[in-house]
């Protein structure tokens, strides 16, 4: 599996590298009384911090987590007197622009990375053109919340381009709509150049200025925020306006939608390629793609996973109060854990308190690792214990390699990137498990090295479809074809781990039931079940003597399955079902 990392927005000074990271604002963690160092660190940020309050100074040094995630209520966290929206304005309109003339030229780009640039500290060059020149730089200087409102507008626009795009193009090839809708000078110019068209490509008939102005516009219109679409009458000249704001906003989005729910009216309302959608309306109908794109849209939660090594969850929840665990308790259900032991380490992130890691001493302890419950439940379907030898194959940033080593089995990780196995090398030390794990770059040294594993979790590589709502450009940057590459890739990259657990068979002196488990986050079956099948009907799958190896699943766990795993010993999770990213799971045994 490609494990989408969040990009990290850089406040102040800090920076984040953990895996899975998303969301906003700080940790609360302020009184820890350890003497270990990084605690000693930990409160010395915060006594500078607030003797820097005291004196009205900038407050600094936050970590932003950048997501596509925005809430209608977003202005209401934040004073009005300590944003600039003028400036906020300028920003987003120039990483809106970078992001157009990107997909003009049918180059597109990570909208994280555009994000970070409107962020840098002097963008003179290019806020010349809206009036700020370079001597007067040191003023453009962004405060915490001015940051949180450019990163998260941009890529919260990002999801919602092609839906923000359809409306416009919609108002400006209807008639009733441009008279509505459109400034006077805009309709004019388009019933000089467009006679007799009913419809209209943003794309021929707006700049990218333009067109950058009108889809923000319109997005402000649909949160109902205000303060932006303020500033933009401020320092947007008329003759670059598209639309006019005082009649988009008492309207958006009552505009015209198609009650119809066709495969291309799904596309445009719910943002994505039509590929994409055509793909989930064959594999689970109109609705249920339906409302799978709805959640894909929305923000995902943050979730935390115990690090037995270092506390047990009761322990936990007497150190820390970022974590809230009894109003979560349904969503805990929906995903069908094995064990109660794996659900009770299992905690989200209250919203009061998201966390920055790097700022807290309790993740700097290792007590606990940022990880999806998804991701968290493909750990537990390997059913580790003590002692047991596990195989991580793909292992990525390590997020299941460190929770398999907390459960005292011996891991080995392989990965064909060595900055991920670097990473995880310093994660593992830091979690107090790096004595369980050792790593291989090379998949020959795994064959030769003589070790016997008694499971091989094969986490593949995959379009990562169901974490799109982690990545807002990954939906953009995707290709019909990569799926069927990596389904070429997932099947080889399990053959090569089943011909791995029978040379490590044939060197063993003991017959010992052995386990495989494949795991995706795609939500395309293509690479999911069609994988799982192709690999059952293989010859290597005959000779190690592979069954289906069943999950415990209760009968409320089938039902919510939607039928999508027609087999026992395979499920399927959604993020409008399960309330985690979409996962793929399979699992084999030895007879």
């Amino acid at each position: 599996m490609v494990l989408q990392s969040v990009a990290n927005v850089r406040i102040g000074n800090s920076s984040n590298n953990n895996n899975n990271n998303n969301g906003v604002r700080i940790s609360s963690q302020k009184h820890c009384k350890c003497d270990c160092r990084c605690c000693y660190f930990s409160q010395r940020y915060w006594r500078r911090r607030e003797k820097k309050k005291s004196r009205g100074g900038h407050d600094g040094g936050v970590t932003v987590f950048s997501q596509f995630q925005h809430d209608a209520t977003t202005e209401s966290s934040s004073s009005p007197t300590t944003i600039r929206w003028e400036l906020c304005s300028r920003r987003i309109l120039i990483g809106l622009e970078h992001i157009l003339r990107a997909d003009r030229a049918r180059m597109p780009v990570d909208a994280q990375k555009v994000v970070k640039k409107c962020l840098r500290k002097n963008l003179s060059p290019n806020l010349a053109a809206f009036g700020v020149g370079k001597e007067t730089w040191e003023e453009t200087a962004l405060r915490n919340e001015e940051r949180k409102v450019i990163a998260e507008t941009i890529l919260r626009m990002e999801v919602k381009k092609r839906e923000l795009m359809w409306h416009l193009e919609e108002i400006a090839g209807n008639d009733e709509h441009k008279e509505k809708y459109l400034e006077r000078e805009m309709w004019d110019r388009l019933a000089k150049s467009r006679k007799n068209q009913s419809v209209v490509a943003a794309e021929e008939a707006f700049t990218v200025e333009e067109t950058a102005v009108a889809l923000l516009t319109l997005h402000e219109a649909q949160i109902k925020r205000g303060n932006i679409i303020a500033a933009l009458n401020r320092i947007v000249p008329r003759g670059s306006k598209v639309l006019n704001e005082d009649a988009v906003r008492a309207d958006y989005p009552k505009l015209d939608v198609p009650g119809i729910k066709t495969v291309d009216v799904l596309a445009k309302r719910l943002s994505v390629q039509d590929w994409a959608a055509q793909k989930l309306v064959s594999q689970y109908g109109v609705d249920f793609a339906e409302e799978l794109l709805k959640h894909l849209n929305r923000k995902g939660p943050i979730s935390l996973r115990v690090n037995l090594f270092a506390n047990d969850g009761d322990e936990f929840r007497e150190v820390t109060n970022i974590v809230e665990r009894d109003e979560v308790v349904a969503s805990f259900k929906r995903v069908p854990f094995e064990s109660e032991e794996d659900s009770a380490l299992a905690f989200t992130v209250n919203d009061a308190y998201r966390i920055s890691p790097e700022r807290d001493p309790q993740w700097l302890q290792g007590r606990y690792e940022i990880q999806d419950l998804g991701s968290q439940f493909i750990a537990s379907c390997c059913r580790a214990s003590k002692n047991d030898r596990i195989l991580d194959f793909c292992c990525g940033n390590g997020g299941k390699t460190l929770a398999l080593a907390a459960k005292g089995a011996f891991v080995t990780a392989h990965d064909v990137d060595q900055r991920r196995i670097k990473h995880l090398g310093a994660n593992a030390k830091r979690a107090k498990v790096s004595h369980l794990i050792t790593t291989a770059l090379d998949a020959n040294e795994l064959k030769k090295n003589g070790c016997y594993y008694d499971s091989v979790l094969v986490d593949a590589p995959c379009s990562s479809a169901g974490a799109w709502r982690r990545t807002p450009s990954s939906r953009w940057l995707a290709k019909e074809e990569d799926v069927v590459i990596f389904s070429k890739l997932q099947l080889e990259i399990l053959f090569e781990a089943a011909s791995i657990q029978l040379e490590s068979r044939n060197i063993s002196t003991t017959r010992k039931t052995t386990t495989v488990v494949y795991a995706t986050c795609s939500i395309f079956q293509e690479e999911n079940q069609d994988v799982a099948r192709a690999f059952e009907t293989s010859d290597i799958f005959k000779e190690m003597g592979y069954e289906p190896w069943p999950f415990e699943k209760e009968e409320e766990e089938e039902q919510i399955s939607h039928g999508c795993s027609a087999f026992s010993h395979e499920i399927q999770l959604f993020p409008n079902v399960h309330e985690t990213d979409g996962f793929y799971i399979c699992r084999w045994k030895t007879k």
